[in-house]
């Protein structure tokens, strides 16, 4: 029979996931799990230098026990002579804040714990303990749930900078190796409680399906997990390079895509295009569930400019004409008070404005048709000038032009769509819009005969120096 610490390391040599001198934080809770593992890269270190420290979370869920728990890491930290980074978090207060299950707190916790012991450390990798049985146990859950391809894959051998190093073995295996080798360890008394979905999962519907359906049960899903995970491997990349054909604009709090594009691939293309949208602006994909993706695959398959669904309470999914747009709803341009002869940054720094009192003398011969600068009789400003979005029920007084017209209408003349109108910023004060920035000033501003002070308006690229 082949020793565990042989299939441990054939198993990071097979699928690459440490690297000489890499840093690795290995989570230990304390249990027969995370114990096995530390001591398997205790001795896998002796074959390859590594940086190894432990981390351990005491999500104050069992009182005594935990605080035992975080005890017993330390030691064995100790005993070994690794350093070891532990932290206490008071899950239950989290979960009554949120309203949510306290398996799903305490597992938002425990990530952002270490996210945050990742950065402080610069380290590699953080090694999980998860092993074959969890698995098992999370692909049933997942299939229960009515999860997709991903849920069904189960837990990755590795995403981001997380590792399951353990992952192939059984509980079985973990447990002879630990009476092999007289490693002691720490019992969670809540393992075995069927008040918790996991444990009624383990303890109670995989026998049940072992006794009267399948004695090979786990083994016949984690076949399932690895064919889900070769399929979700290729939709994954096929999804990218769609996505890259559809792509009109990426930035930051906004995604546009061309829809006709977009609607030319096959529906599943369609749905992990979304996934990966939502991926690149790290929203959950959970946020878009079996009947939500239903929903946004309606709205954009009518074509409709205009419609629109909330995705979260600030980001939206919205058809305008001939394009699917993702964006966060906010005010994208800070309003800015303006003072003469400063300059402001505009469009998330790429461009500067600055307004400037000149003399007649200085005024150009032509005005240009460049939109980016304006001459307007200073006069005419009433109170302070600011710098903002566009707001539902502007108006302006067109340039040569007799009467009001609103802004949205005047946006549509000039074919802006509809999701740029709030990336433009508008110059106002008190007496109402006076530019419209790279586009038109207001009638009531422009230079006359008896224009005493002129005030030079320009937006410019900025230079970075």
């Amino acid at each position: 029979m082949t020793d565990l610490f042989e299939k441990f390391s054939d198993f990071i040599n097979k699928n690459h996931l440490i690297s000489p001198d890499d840093h690795v934080l290995i989570a230990v809770s304390g249990g027969i799990d995370s114990v096995v593992l530390l001591h398997l890269f205790i001795r896998y270190q002796e074959s390859i230098p590594l940086n190894l420290e432990v981390i351990h979370i005491n999500h104050q869920l069992r009182g005594s026990q935990a605080d035992e728990d975080q005890q017993f890491v330390t030691r064995l930290s100790k005993q070994y002579h690794l350093s070891v980074t532990s932290r206490k978090i008071n899950v239950p207060k989290f979960i009554e804040k949120k309203g949510i299950s306290q398996e799903e707190g305490a597992r938002f916790l425990r990530y952002r714990f270490f996210k945050w012991a990742l950065k402080r450390t610069g380290a590699d990798w953080v090694a999980l303990g998860h092993h074959a049985d969890d698995q098992v146990e999370t692909v049933i859950d997942h299939f229960l749930r009515g999860s997709g391809v991903k849920g069904l894959m189960g837990m990755p051998i590795r995403r981001d900078k997380f590792i399951r190093p353990l992952l192939f073995a059984t509980r079985k295996e973990i447990e002879t190796y630990a009476k092999a080798h007289s490693l002691h360890y720490q019992v969670d008394s809540t393992n075995e409680m069927t008040k918790y979905r996991r444990n009624r999962i383990r303890l109670e519907l995989i026998p049940y399906l072992q006794q009267h359906f399948n004695p090979a049960i786990s083994d016949v899903v984690l076949r399932t997990a690895q064919i889900m995970d070769e399929v979700e491997s290729y939709m994954q990349e096929q999804a990218g390079k769609a996505l890259e054909t559809c792509l009109v604009n990426f930035k930051k709090h906004k995604i546009v895509l061309d829809i006709n594009t977009f609607l030319n691939y096959f529906i599943a293309i369609q749905k992990y295009i979304l996934y990966q949208i939502l991926d690149r602006i790290e929203l959950p994909r959970s946020i878009l569930t079996s009947a939500g993706m239903d929903r946004a695959m309606q709205l954009i398959g009518t074509r409709v400019s205009g419609k629109r669904m909330m995705l979260t309470a600030d980001w939206q999914l919205s058809i305008d004409h001939e394009c699917l747009v993702i964006q966060k709803i906010q005010n994208l341009i800070p309003e800015l008070a303006i003072e003469l002869d400063r300059i402001y940054e505009l469009g998330n720094g790429e461009f500067e404005f600055q307004a400037t009192l000149i003399d007649r003398e200085q005024l150009p011969q032509q005005f240009s048709i460049d939109r980016k600068i304006e001459y307007i009789d200073y006069g005419r400003i009433k109170g302070p000038m600011v710098i903002r979005n566009f707001q539902v029920g502007d108006r302006f007084h067109p340039l040569n032009l007799k009467g009001t017209k609103k802004l949205s209408d005047f946006f549509t003349d000039q074919k802006i769509p509809l999701h740029q109108r709030r990336d433009i910023p508008i110059l106002v004060c008190d007496a109402g819009i006076i530019w419209i920035i790279n586009h038109q000033i207001d009638d009531r501003f422009k230079i006359t005969e008896s224009t005493r002070q002129i005030l030079k308006l320009q937006v410019s690229k900025k230079v970075e120096v």
